[in-house]
């Protein structure tokens, strides 16, 4: 007999898998284990970020956001 250790990047996969594996005849046995790892993923890293800002303050300083994103534009062109 041989055992395998998978490790998958995230728990919709990781059902997956075990559906596919249980349906096999050849697999006895499958083992779960979804400890969630300690690193958050991106999402909540960002969302934590914003909701720790002052309301209003990330684009307070934007009056005209078509000039603003205008003068964006045309920084990117003359390099």
């Amino acid at each position: 007999m041989t055992t395998l250790k998978i490790t998958v990047n995230n728990r919709k996969n990781a059902l997956l898998l075990t559906k596919l594996l249980k349906s096999m005849a050849f697999v006895k046995k499958v083992e779960e284990d979804y400890a969630e790892p300690n690193a958050t993923n991106q999402f909540s890293l960002l969302n934590d970020f914003l909701n720790t800002l002052p309301k209003d303050s990330i684009l307070n300083a934007i009056r005209n956001p078509v000039e603003w994103q205008k003068r964006q534009r045309d920084e990117w062109e003359t390099r």
